[in-house]
């Protein structure tokens, strides 16, 4: 027997040992750039390059079930952002989609036209240059080889990386960018808590940071008095002597504390013989997708939400603030109301891994179902597929988050598990099916060829972007968000945020992240039709 006909013969173990290792190859620097969950493409196409019959052994399907997995839950995830940033980023959104567009018919036309690639090749290079998984998925389906689509993917994606970083470095050492016309400040990039002491008569809601939703007030002393929790977001008129703790960001708690009067030596909330606080894990499915008013912990238990943390952020919770499950929520309460909220809102560790399979089953075969109606145009197909269908769908269901008794977000640890999963057994699916036709394919001088096309479409689109931003007033650091969002990588995301602080990074990646993976889908099949 061939000594790599035992990757053939027991398909299940080449699978995860692909994963296994592909994951180790993606924890390993290459100065800042990491490929992350790419690794395990690479690796796969190295197993899949030792024997033909390696890729021929993979499951039949299982690379749609792990992509399908993973655009469903990045759709839940990006929706409520992309629908929130529709209407004041929408000048953006439109400049992103000519840049896309512009791309592909440079790719396209470069590519087939002087140097005579065929489309599968050029599409699939289009989606590495985007660092876009599903639209590889939708390369190989719109290609009569899915191989050749594999092989300009993965020619393309690390030259994304590399490219994209570079681009964000540049965006970091440019001091003068003003960004006139961005549209708020962001959020704080932390919340705290101190108690001021009012040393002047003032309305709470002349107090700065209070009408813009910046700062709010969890506990109050009056002058004389005892300490009661300001349950309805107003602890009332202010007088000398009162003590009231104020919640935010630095900036904004620090402008309220100079508006009222000092900082207090003593925080109220250190009284935990009165009054108690503690961060509780939302796992009662009957509140997920509610707001922070409709949990009713003011008029039922007296008691305030002053934050949330969702996943690696905090946010401060006003009343209009939709909650999901995983969330933990910060509470003021009376120390006799612990034990009673926290029952209110779950609290139960065990129950931040389920998922609801009828919610999650319902979801998914609607993706599905809307991937297949077909656009015929010429000699190009167009169709949602498996890769958009679903992820269309997922971000109207985020949008939704409940439909009656149906909860269609998923818990934050939950969603992260399953697009892990499912990316890993696409990306593994891909390397050892397409690893023999990459080795024939790249290292020649078609290979060089394509990598040239590749790297001057990506110098072209990046440079597109943040033209794009610079004309219409983006700041610095939602720029390097945008871009992220716009090459789709959340390793550029994480380079971002180590060259600067400052959460218009990730609103800008929220912004155009799921809408530039659509436009990318339907971009490559005009590509192959082309």
């Amino acid at each position: 027997m061939h000594m790599w006909q035992f990757f053939a013969d027991y398909p299940w173990f080449t699978l995860f040992i692909v994963i296994a290792s592909g994951s180790l190859f993606g924890m390993v620097r290459f100065g800042p750039v990491k490929l992350g969950a790419a690794g395990v493409l690479f690796v796969g196409l190295l197993v899949g390059a030792l024997d033909p019959d390696v890729g021929k052994a993979v499951p039949a399907g299982l690379s749609v079930l792990g992509l399908a997995l993973y655009v469903y839950t990045v759709g839940l995830e990006a929706g409520p952002a992309f629908f929130r940033e529709l209407r004041p980023q929408l000048a953006v959104m439109v400049g992103a989609v000519v840049a896309l567009v512009l791309t592909a018919l440079a790719v396209g036309l470069i590519g087939s036209g002087v140097f005579g690639i065929d489309g599968p090749f050029l599409a699939g290079g289009y989606a590495g240059i985007g660092t876009t998984t599903p639209g590889l998925a939708a390369a190989q389906a719109a290609s009569d080889d899915p191989t050749q689509a594999a092989t300009g993917y993965a020619i393309g994606y690390p030259l994304a990386v590399v490219l994209t970083i570079l681009f964000v470095a540049g965006i970091a050492a440019v001091r003068n960018w003003p960004g006139r016309r961005d549209p708020g400040t962001g959020l704080p990039d932390r919340l705290v808590s101190l108690t001021a002491d009012v040393t002047r008569p003032a309305r709470w809601a002349d107090v700065p940071g209070v009408a813009s939703g910046e700062l709010l007030a969890s506990a109050h002393r009056p002058a004389g008095g005892t300490i009661h929790i300001v349950v309805d977001g107003d602890p009332g008129p202010l007088a000398p002597g009162d003590a009231l703790v104020l919640v935010g960001g630095p900036e904004a708690v620090a402008a309220g504390v100079a508006a009222l009067g000092t900082e207090a030596p003593e925080h109220l909330l250190h009284h935990r013989d009165v009054v108690d606080y503690r961060r509780i894990l939302l796992t009662n499915p009957d509140l997920a997708a509610r707001t922070v008013a409709e949990l009713g912990l003011g008029d039922r238990f007296g008691a305030r939400a002053t934050r949330v943390r969702r996943g690696d952020q905090d946010l401060l919770a006003h009343d209009d603030l939709l909650l999901q499950l995983d969330d933990r929520i910060r509470v003021a309460m009376p120390r006799e109301r612990t034990a009673e909220v926290t029952a209110h809102l779950g609290d139960t560790e065990a129950k931040v891994s389920e998922v609801s399979a009828v919610s999650m089953g319902l979801g998914l075969a609607a993706g599905f179902l809307i991937g297949i109606p077909k656009l015929t145009i010429g000699s190009t197909v167009l169709s949602l597929g498996t890769a958009a269908g679903p992820l269309v769908m997922a971000m109207v269901l985020g949008r939704l988050r409940r439909t009656g008794p149906l909860v269609w977000v998923l818990p934050t640890r939950a969603n992260l598990t399953l697009r892990q999963i499912g990316l890993l057994v696409f990306l593994a699916c891909v390397g050892l099916t397409s690893g023999y036709a990459f080795r024939r394919d790249a290292f020649s001088l078609f290979g060089l060829k394509l990598l040239l096309v590749l790297l001057l479409g990506a110098v072209l689109s990046y440079a597109l972007m943040v033209l794009v931003c610079r004309l219409l007033g983006q700041s610095r650091p939602r720029t390097m968000g945008l871009l992220a969002g716009y090459v789709g990588n959340p390793a550029i995301t994480a380079y971002a945020n180590s060259r600067i602080s400052d959460s218009r990074v990730n609103t800008g990646y929220a912004t155009l992240f799921a809408l530039a993976i659509l436009v990318k889908i339907v971009c490559i099949q005009l590509i192959v039709g082309l």
